[in-house]
């Protein structure tokens, strides 16, 4: 059983681990809510699902995320706040190098874990484990953003496991936690709580965490911690859809691909300039632009210029390939992508802190708060310059023409391509999902004896 926050950009890199545990010949089934049309949910999840030639089990009714349903009698305390942070900060002892770690977990993902585990338990939830309970799963892999899945897991006696989707903030801060001991109250755990009291399993280590975690990011995009990590190699699955005609043949000049993501549609109050500058600085340069942009995104910019193609969406296994070069937002999927096509890469990032919610952005959550959720963004970019195969850039301290030069530096000096090289070599070292199979059997065998010992 896979089960994961229903959005788009959560289930497609668990993709690959099912059709690899499906080809081996394991019964496999992806389980969630039914997504609802507000904020990052995703209304037509299920069909993605069904598309990527997996079994879709929609579990209750559809209802608006927790976070973002003001008439949740629940909604003003789940909302971080600044004081709350600096008290987290103060007891936590965490450096000004940590902070950004903090700030991404706290501000970010943690809010969205409370979208489906708010302090009165979902209808939509409880369905997620009523299903487990009726299938009775051996292994349940879950979403990081998900922990219900390890609540599952518990009523059932199946062996768990975390499938990381971003960087193990989650986990590095459980250990901070643990270190600082029992008076510092955790708020994942706190947030669990009510969610794991219902179904009467215990909330610990096992619970927050799963018996082991599977990794597939590179060791320098990791904060450190001591948790039992199962390395993956990441596998880029963007969406199945219909090749476009226009991608069969190859370009008659440098074609580049622009994506600044989707969690900035949802999320972002605007786009602080940054999809303007970009284009003013691909403008002039003799390339062909595939821009992957939608109408908010694009709201800030003026005309585009001739060279600068825009879709709202294009799967990147498809478009890159095709390409000399990706300019992105620095998101752990886009690299990965970019990465596996062996791609140089220019990635977006900035020092300045971000606004990251507000009564009028597409999210629609009344609280504003500035924290460094760049901080993605500043990890892949790091691991592309170590590599050599491509340069960071500031679209709030550089100007257009220095970005321009940026691109052309990456587009004509062979160093970057080799570096790409190294980056694809390096990441296919790694085991494959299909050559993960064998340890998630053993895994699980090795666990649910475990479980049985204990009962």
């Amino acid at each position: 059983m896979i089960t994961v926050f229903p959005a788009r950009a959560h289930f497609l890199p668990l993709v690959p681990y099912a059709w690899a545990l499906q080809s081996a010949g394991h019964e496999v089934c992806v389980v969630a809510p039914p997504g609802y049309p507000t904020g990052v949910a995703d209304p037509d999840f299920h069909e993605a699902v069904t598309a990527a030639g997996l079994k879709s089990v929609s579990c209750g009714r559809p209802q608006p995320l927790a976070v973002h349903d003001r008439d949740d009698p629940g909604y003003a305390a789940m909302l971080p706040t600044a004081a709350e942070s600096e008290s987290f900060v103060r007891a936590l002892g965490i450096s000004e190098k940590e902070r950004p770690t903090w700030d991404v977990f706290y501000h970010f993902t943690l809010l969205a874990i409370r979208d489906y585990h708010p302090p009165q338990p979902r209808q939509d939830v409880d369905q997620v484990i009523e299903f487990a309970r009726i299938w009775q799963p051996d292994l349940v892999l879950w979403d990081s953003w998900f922990p219900s899945g390890a609540v599952a897991a518990r009523v059932t006696g199946a062996a768990h496991a975390r499938v990381l989707v971003a960087p193990d903030y989650t986990g590095w801060v459980t250990e901070r936690f643990a270190a600082a001991g029992p008076a510092v109250a955790n708020p994942l755990a706190e947030t669990m709580r009510p969610l794991a009291a219902r179904h009467g399993v215990e909330v610990d280590d096992d619970l927050l965490l799963g018996q082991w975690t599977v990794n597939p990011f590179p060791a320098p995009m990791n904060p450190p911690t001591r948790l039992t990590n199962v390395p993956v190699r990441y596998v880029p699955y963007t969406g199945a859809s219909v090749m476009p005609t226009w991608l069969y043949a190859r370009p008659s000049r440098p074609r580049v691909a622009l994506s600044l993501g989707v969690s900035a549609r949802a999320f972002l109050k605007g786009d602080w300039g940054r999809t303007a500058k970009l284009l003013e600085a691909v403008g002039e340069l003799d390339i062909e632009v595939i821009a992957t942009l939608n109408d908010n995104q694009l709201a800030e910019s003026g005309p585009l210029p001739d060279n600068v193609h825009t879709l709202d969406y294009v799967p990147l296994d498809q478009l890159l390939p095709t390409c000399s070069a990706v300019i992105h937002h620095g998101s752990t999927g886009t690299f990965a992508a970019a990465s596996a096509a062996g791609l140089p890469q220019v990635v977006c990032d900035t020092d300045e802190p971000l606004l990251l919610f507000g009564e009028d952005t597409p999210g629609g959550i009344a609280w504003d708060f500035t924290c460094q959720k760049q901080l993605t963004a500043t990890l892949t970019s790091r691991v592309v310059t170590d590599y050599g195969a491509g340069v960071r850039v500031d679209h709030q301290k550089q100007s257009a023409a220095q970005i321009r030069e940026q691109l052309r530096r990456v587009l004509t000096e062979p160093s970057f391509r080799e570096g790409a090289r190294r980056i694809r070599e390096d990441r296919n070292s790694a085991p494959s999902p299909v050559e993960l199979v064998p340890l998630l059997v053993e895994l699980t065998r090795r666990h649910r004896r475990e479980e049985e010992a204990d009962r």
